[in-house]
């Protein structure tokens, strides 16, 4: 039980650390843009494998830096006690701290949103490699074919000139378009099938040699580590345009080795280009030896020019702005820190005053160690005696340590006090949850009471039209009887002989005869 416990909450600090590291690393990795951004410039004229190596090493210190931020975001949230994250704001603390404060507290609140929303497109991007991963098995077994004798021959000869100690395997593939390199023990270039013979076998050897250079210096094995990176600070363009950076230098490096080799820049040039138009030829849309149309224009100029890339246009723009960006924090969070040393000062301020209203009889001293507010020299002849011990004079080094009221330490005893009365706050706030939870189970109640009322009232609004129904029909029913009283009345009376209407004279000539004697 108290394991499971632990681990939830391991778990959740855990979540709120890689929060917090993930967020640290957009202003880290604005640091590593601008110091990559100055080695660029400073390694202009210098050979293209001392950048890459530069690059490399910057982007492992910034994998290697966000690691000890996670370690580090850990361990802090582990020894965080619940009273100084429950700690309110100081009265004197500026706009910036109070902004900052809660989006500390916010981001603190919601990591396992922000988690859960970075797994989301973690996971998708882990698909994707695999996807990669698995494309490359069926590269590597399906549709593959054994090139002449003489290319076998020629890839150990090659090996053998850069002192390549791996065995190499060249096939043809008739599902890639481009030579491309699988695998990093036992790694294989594979050829788009029937370019061996569309091609002179100069240019072929000088894309063999590019290939070679790749395995030599083990760029899979450092490719597999950016495409990981980049899976998990997919959101970072710091670390992506680093990584943009290394893919570049990496191709000048191993450019640099098939011409070195080739000890023809013409020949290996005229390979990029006759790749290029072989892949344009071939309707594809990857061209991973001779790159992007741009990038091609580029690996050209520098192998003509022996001058590696400069920044761009953009680039600079983006290493300007984290510039701009990263003094602007610096500035925030300095300005920030100093003005919490301030409040800090003044609170201690006020406990001083406090501590010097307390009466004299009040004060107890445990140290000989006196002090004054304003002035040192004072204190040290209050110390040895040269001056007056005046209540002005009297405060302490340790306040739990040096006074006591009343035999209770002052300080102990207010934290006796807020810790009651944050009890009692935690206490109403209970009582109100509870009368808020009870409101709402009555509120409940009464709706349910008043759908109950309404269908009852739909039921008596549909008897009474049934019962106005029922009327009618009566009152129909009693005039077809009336009727039918009356025709079953002149039907009798015609059965006597006795029209109605003769019935009907005799007795109006009756009452003339009582209302006129004089007749008779």
């Amino acid at each position: 039980m108290h394991h499971a416990f632990l681990n939830s909450i391991l778990a959740g600090k855990a979540a709120e650390a890689f929060c917090w590291m993930l967020i640290h690393s957009l202003w880290q990795g604005l640091l590593f843009t601008i110091i990559t951004g100055v080695v660029l410039m400073v390694t202009k004229k210098s050979t293209a494998a001392l950048r890459y190596n530069i690059v490399c090493a910057l982007f492992m210190l910034f994998i290697a830096t966000c690691t000890t931020t996670f370690i580090w975001q850990l361990n802090s949230t582990l020894v965080q006690t619940d009273g100084q994250q429950a700690a309110g704001a100081l009265p004197t603390e500026s706009v910036l701290q109070v902004w900052l404060n809660k989006f500390n507290a916010y981001f603190s609140a919601n990591s396992s949103l922000v988690l859960m929303a970075w797994m989301l497109v973690f996971v998708a991007k882990c698909v994707k490699m695999m996807a990669g991963l698995v494309y490359s098995q069926r590269v590597r077994h399906h549709k593959t074919h054994k090139p002449a004798e003489y290319w076998q021959n020629k890839i150990a000869a090659l090996c053998s000139q850069l002192q390549l100690k791996k065995t190499v395997v060249i096939l043809e593939s008739e599902i890639v378009k481009i030579p491309v390199v699988i695998g990093h023990l036992k790694p294989v270039i594979f050829i788009p099938l029937g370019l061996l013979t569309s091609l002179p076998a100069g240019e072929i050897e000088a894309v063999l040699l590019h290939e070679l250079a790749h395995i030599r210096r083990n760029d899979y094995f450092i490719n597999i580590i950016q495409v990981m990176a980049e899976n998990v600070f997919f959101f970072n363009p710091a670390l992506l345009w680093m990584s943009s950076v290394i893919r570049e230098e990496r191709e000048s490096c191993c450019d640099d080795v098939a011409v070195a080799q080739t000890k023809s820049k013409k020949q290996f040039i005229q390979a990029l280009i006759s790749f290029k138009e072989h892949a344009l030829h071939t309707n594809s849309y990857t061209t991973a030896f001779p790159a992007k149309k741009n990038q091609l224009l580029q690996r050209v100029s520098r192998i003509i020019n022996d001058r590696n890339k400069t920044l761009n246009v953009t680039e600079k723009i983006f290493i300007l702005s984290s510039f701009v960006l990263l003094a602007g924090l610096s500035i925030a969070v300095t300005n920030t820190g100093f003005a919490g040393k301030i409040a800090a000062a003044k609170t201690k301020t006020v406990q001083q005053q406090f501590v010097l209203s307390l009466p004299a009889a009040k004060i107890e001293l445990t140290s000989k160690t006196t002090y004054k507010l304003d002035d040192v020299s004072t204190a040290d002849k209050i110390a040895s005696g040269t001056a007056p011990r005046t209540r002005k004079h009297i405060v302490y080094e340790e306040y739990s340590k040096v006074i006591t009221q009343d035999g209770v330490k002052v300080f102990e005893e207010d934290s006796k006090n807020n810790e009651k009365a944050a009890l009692t706050e935690k206490q109403q706030a209970d009582a109100d949850r509870l009368q808020a939870e009870e409101n709402r189970k009555q509120a409940e109640m009464d709706r349910q009471q008043a759908e109950a009322d309404r269908l009852q009232a739909v039921k008596d609004q549909e008897q009474a039209r049934l019962d106005k129904i029922q009327a009618d029909k009566d009152r129909q029913q009693a005039e077809l009887d009336r009727q039918q009283a009356e025709n079953d009345r002149i039907q009798a009376e015609k059965e006597k002989g006795q029209p109605a209407t003769n019935n009907k004279i005799s007795v109006s000539q009756n009452n003339h005869n009582k209302h006129n004697p004089q007749v008779l």
